[in-house]
């Protein structure tokens, strides 16, 4: 449970980042840390649909 948690607050902190890129007009950036939300965040789902199978 501890690497859901984990992934879950850096999708948060990477979709942070890249809302804060697009409000400075950084898109390369914006799309890096875009991607790594969303796949940070399909990782953390995946743990947790595992996780719930287990208990």
């Amino acid at each position: 449970m501890r690497h859901f948690y984990f992934r879950l607050i850096f999708c948060i902190v990477c979709l942070a980042a890249a809302a804060v890129s697009v409000m400075k007009a950084n898109i390369s950036f914006a799309a890096l840390y875009g991607v790594l939300g969303i796949v940070f965040l399909w990782s953390a789902c995946s743990i947790w649909k595992e996780g719930k199978g287990q208990r």
